[in-house]
């Protein structure tokens, strides 16, 4: 095994939905050839080093047919048999450069989406009956696809009459609910038929690539820019958030600090019609293009300027047009910074509440371009961690909370040097094993900026990075890790690999990490010591659910690296015993428990339910879920009206409880981390 500096490898679970303004390199239009040579360079990086066969082949036709029609509503069974005559032939026709496979099933799927379109004003322009009840698949992935056109007939009657009843239940008259159902699948089947060349190749070359993985996937140039947005924390552009419903571009929200707060006259809910370059610029009418078209145009470089169309309702009936002028600017996305506060905990021992420092870190981000052309002052999760820490040590804080919670992952060299503000220089924090068989270590660089005690609260969407930190700091005894049972169990490395201009990347899968006890957190991720009640404990979230996951395995012939910093493990059972007592008297644990209990008694081998009991069960998961807090769909506060304070966050509040246990245990109360900083 040799040593070596950590390589640049990147680590990551969810990609955020940023684009960016616009780019040097124009996409290009990708053809068969660009197909062969990426499919070729994806099997000589992948760990697996697999080559691309029939049983690939068999399996990227169903995933492609997957991506187009994930719950079975279009396509019918003899598309499907028609389809199987590509079976076993893609491995033969991708090395050749022939993708036809991919615009023949998808112009099918187009002229079913007409077809259903038709439908859909068919059906309800007659009358449904919603007295009678009937039964629905609970998983459609699996659901069979009609046989034929009277077949689908049926199921859309089921499935609209199921969404009436939604509606109706909510408040809605029929006529008003069919109005919201015609608007929903006309902006649902005009987003369908918007997608162009590209991205029908984009579709068939992720399925080619999840044939070998879940997280390995074709990245086209604005997903790729999507990805760097999402690591770097930054972006150029206005500073608003956009979706996209019934043709128009919609504001969903406005960033705090951005040029578009400053400027102050769009709003949430506005529609853009039109935008414009410059000062005097024609503006380009912008209804029913693509959101990422849209994006494209109102985003651009710090300090140029943007003119933009909008309608407003400006009595609860009519629209008015609004224009407003915008000059672009630098949006630092801070709600994905890493955050840290300082809370007072009291307890009769002592005459002086505890003082707890509660970091939430939610990516493990970093700016790559700066950090090489700004080494002195770069975005980093690490930086800001580390600044948090020694606030936290300057303030005198008894014990920290590390929240991961949703953390998807980010650079590995972040989660390497983050995890070297708790741990002793030199110390391993992740071996990675290539698609060679190579095994790299890669070592704490620094000194520990914290040496306190530490609770590391994660949930099944802790991944990755993520995992490489909480892993690491459980396999030295250094913290206690809390949460649901165990992390999303993610141990796979992807590497991006720039294709050439206008092309993307690849996202590939080239090597696993393994904790410094030597187990990977592959499909089994990291368990908590101290188990919170969580439906998420039931669901089937994880690696584990995904197709063509990667097994669990442990560095053959290594042994454990690690020299522990302490041993936390006879803390453990008096911990999880004081919190389950605190449980039992909290009314949100209860509900939460119930709510698992619940959840465990419906599902369990439930393949079907009727459309009358559904509608009851969400009717009173909604009314009694404990993590209900008013925030959905609500509106931003208008310039100068007070926000509403934040909802309880019971679960971090059982972390903090945990914490002040681990002190009570360790220390007797006594404040050990001033000081000692390295």
């Amino acid at each position: 095994m040799r040593k070596s500096r950590t390589i640049g490898l990147l680590f990551f679970l969810l990609i955020g939905l940023w684009s960016s303004g616009p780019r040097a390199d124009v996409e290009v239009q990708l053809d068969g050839d660009h197909v062969a040579g990426i499919s070729r360079m994806f099997q000589r990086y992948h760990i697996s080093r697999e080559p691309f066969e029939d049983a690939h082949s068999a399996l990227m036709l169903k995933h492609f047919e997957q991506q187009l029609d994930p719950g079975h509503f279009y396509l019918q069974q003899n598309d499907i048999a028609e389809f199987q005559v590509y079976r076993d032939k893609l491995d033969d026709l991708i090395p050749r450069g022939n993708i036809d496979p991919a615009f023949q099933i998808h112009r099918r799927f187009l002229q079913r989406v007409d077809e259903r379109d038709e439908l859909v004003k068919r059906i309800l322009a007659g009358k449904l009956d919603l007295s009678g009840d009937e039964t629905v698949l609970v998983d459609r992935r699996e659901a069979p696809y009609a046989r034929d056109d009277k077949d689908a007939e049926a199921m859309w009657v089921k499935k609209l009459k199921l969404e009436m009843l939604e509606q109706t239940t909510s408040g809605k008259t029929e006529d008003e609910a069919k109005e919201a159902l015609l608007r929903r699948y006309h902006s649902a089947h005009l987003r369908m038929r918007q997608y162009t060349r590209n991205e029908v190749v984009s579709l068939f070359l992720n399925a080619f690539a999840s044939t070998y993985d879940p997280h390995s996937a074709y990245m086209s140039p604005d997903e790729l820019e999507n990805f760097n947005i999402s690591l770097r924390l930054s972006l150029e552009g206005i500073g608003a958030t956009l979706r996209w419903e019934d043709g128009y571009t919609i504001i969903s929200s406005i960033i705090p600090g951005g040029a578009a707060a400053r400027q102050g006259s769009l709003r949430q809910e506005d529609k853009i019609i039109a935008v414009a370059q410059g000062k005097d610029g024609p503006f380009e009418d912008v209804r029913n293009q693509r959101l990422t078209d849209v994006v494209k145009l109102i985003r651009g470089k710090r300090g140029s300027q943007v003119r933009l169309a909008y309608l407003r309702r400006t009595d609860g009936v009519r629209e008015k047009r609004f224009e407003v002028t915008i000059a672009r600017d630098k949006i630092v996305l801070t709600d994905r910074e890493a955050k840290g506060t300082v809370r007072e905990v009291k307890s009769p021992e002592r005459k002086i509440p505890y003082k707890i420092g509660v970091a939430e870190l939610p990516s493990f981000y970093v700016d790559f371009s700066q950090r090489h052309s700004n080494p002195e002052n770069y975005k980093s999760a690490f930086r800001d961690m580390e600044r948090i820490l020694k606030q936290f040590v300057a303030q005198g804080v008894d014990g920290v909370v590390l929240d991961l919670r949703d953390n998807g992952g980010g650079g590995l060299d972040e989660a390497v040097s983050l995890s070297g503000l708790f741990l002793e220089r030199g110390a391993t924090v992740v071996r990675v094993k290539d698609y060679n068989g190579e095994t790299v270590s890669h070592d704490n660089p620094n000194s520990p900026v914290y040496r306190g005690p530490l609770v590391v609260f994660v949930n099944r969407y802790s991944a990755s990075a993520s995992e490489i930190l909480a892993g690491a700091l459980k396999d030295y005894g250094r913290a206690i890790i809390i949460g649901d049972r165990s992390t999303f169990g993610k141990g796979t490395v992807q590497n991006i690999i720039n294709l050439p201009a206008g092309l993307g990347a690849l996202k590939t899968t080239v090597a696993k990490f393994y904790r410094p006890g030597n187990g990977s957190t592959q499909n089994r991720g990291v368990e908590a010591d101290v188990v919170l009640p969580s439906l998420n404990n039931q669901m089937e979230i994880g690696e584990a659910s995904l197709d063509n996951a990667l097994p669990w395995d442990t560095l053959a012939g290594a042994t454990a690296v690690h020299k522990p910093w302490g041993d936390l493990t006879p803390l453990i059972p008096v911990l999880v015993e004081r919190s389950r007592r605190r449980q039992s008297k909290s009314a949100y644990f209860q509900k939460v428990s119930q709510e698992e209990q619940n959840y465990v008694e419906k599902q369990k081998g439930r393949k079907e339910i009727s459309i009358k009991q559904l509608l009851a069960e969400r009717t009173e998961a909604e009314a009694e879920s404990p993590h209900k807090n008013g925030a959905g769909g609500e509106r931003s506060p208008a310039p100068g009206e007070a926000k509403k304070p934040p909802a309880p966050d019971h679960a971090m509040d059982e972390a903090v409880d945990v914490l002040v246990d681990v002190i009570r245990l360790t220390t007797g109360g006594r404040n050990i981390a001033i000081g000692r900083a390295g």
